[in-house]
């Protein structure tokens, strides 16, 4: 049933419209009636109408202003003016507004019927040509993973050419002119059954609030992802930020689900061909993945490799600029000690990539990132309770961590003893 507004300030007038239409159509309509602009606007918004009737000269708010007001939340309505004035002088408006059809005073009978009768085949056939549309994109949206899966499957097995690659490609609307790899790994098997598939779709949508991406994770033993790089970005800045989305990724999985993960991250490369060496790239750098290092981009394998290989003297100058680096650091965690201190971030704060951090932060501190952490908070814990005035709980949040019992735990494993016996010792 198709609903029907009649708008127009005559009584007389809207009783015989609805009066042609009923002994017409019989129940074909739910027809509703209103003797003004306000009127119309307030019960078009109501009961959203298929087609309207709108007389031009109301008192307040005339027709065509009434028009202009509905098309704001019902754009495809079917409108008909009513008028006892010349059509064309409203014709230019009209237009504007996106009127169908016109009704001029006094009508007749056939008039109202045939006018409404086109109306009515017009917006079933909208109807049917939008249902139409709907399921094809359904169609088009279950169809969706299955390329996405065969065209990620087919990078990761170096097989691109077996299947029509660029139908895939512009049905999936990515290009890869400029794009990489990311490989997550889990740190230990997980126990929850579909689970790999629940944190391969989370993590789906969370990569694509800032980039396009297809992934694998069904039918893989490790979740891959093919990131697309913005155009804009140069390899630097994009290096950077897919380092910082990976440990933001770490984070959100860990807070979620509860699970660990590690993320290799490939080199960047033009071109869908060049995607599965990537791919190798990123597995690879899995490889260096260690308990204070979670996030490797294998650009840092290769800068690191080629540190190794430079000459004594501009060693000597990178150790330098490498010390006086990491006393900055030194100096940033004592001011932070109190907020939450992680490596990826830190590593950040100084444009470091997190695998060069953490093995200079130890081979210059001599202490890996986390140790370093609970070394100093833990010292400044001690000196807290050897005085009286704060309890443990207080002294806990105010070195930086946010669980006593943690901070119980840590405190014994550098101690021996818990803060309530080391306190003792004290009182």
């Amino acid at each position: 049933m198709l609903r029907l507004l009649v708008a127009d300030d005559e009584k007389y007038d809207r009783e015989a419209i609805i009066s042609i239409l009923n002994l017409a159509f019989g129940n074909e309509f739910d027809i509703s009636e209103a003797k003004n602009g306000r009127e119309a606007i307030e019960i078009s918004e109501r009961i959203r109408p298929d087609i309207i009737i709108m007389d031009i000269k109301m008192p307040g708010i005339n027709g065509l202003q009434a028009i202009l007001e509905i098309r704001k939340f019902l754009p495809n309505a079917y409108i008909i003016i009513l008028t006892a004035y010349d059509y064309f002088d409203f014709a230019v408006e009209a237009v504007k507004n996106n009127v169908k059809e016109y009704i001029l005073k006094p009508f007749s009978r056939s008039d109202i019927t045939e006018k409404i009768k086109a109306a009515a085949g017009f917006v079933n056939m909208e109807r049917e040509k939008r249902k139409r549309e709907i399921e094809n994109q359904e169609r088009l949206y279950n169809l969706m993973p299955v390329l996405e899966n065969e065209l990620s499957y087919s990078i990761i097995n170096n097989s691109i050419t077996s299947i029509d690659y660029e139908t895939y490609l512009r049905y999936l609307g990515v290009d890869f002119q400029k794009a990489c790899s990311m490989v997550v790994k889990f740190k230990d098997e997980p126990t929850i059954k579909n689970i790999k598939v629940q944190i391969g779709e989370y993590v789906k949508e969370y990569i694509e609030r800032r980039y396009k991406t297809i992934a694998s994770y069904r039918f893989t033993k490790n979740i891959v992802y093919f990131l697309q790089l913005k155009e804009q970005m140069d390899e630097y800045e994009a290096r950077f930020d897919i380092v910082n989305l990976a440990a933001d990724i770490r984070r959100e999985v860990r807070r979620v689900f509860d699970v660990s993960i590690k993320i290799g991250i490939g080199q960047f490369y033009n071109g869908l061909n060049l995607m599965h060496q990537s791919y190798e790239e990123a597995c690879s750098s899995l490889e260096f993945i260690s308990e204070s290092i979670n996030v490797v981009h294998f650009q840092d394998i290769k800068n690191s490799m080629n540190v190794k290989e430079s000459s004594s003297s501009k060693i000597q100058g990178m150790e330098k600029e490498k010390i006086a680096v990491f006393k900055r650091v030194e100096q940033y965690i004592a001011e932070n000690i109190k907020e939450e201190l992680d490596l990826e971030k830190t590593a950040a704060k100084f444009n470091l990539s997190s695998y060069y951090f953490s093995r200079s932060f130890k081979e210059v501190l001599g202490f890996n990132f986390s140790d370093y952490i609970n070394m100093l908070r833990i010292r400044k814990a001690k000196e807290l309770l050897k005085g009286d005035s704060l309890s443990i709980k207080e002294i806990c949040y105010s070195v930086g961590y946010s669980d006593p019992n943690y901070f119980s735990k840590v405190f014994k494993k550098y101690e021996g003893v818990t803060p309530s016996e080391f306190k003792v010792k004290f009182l």
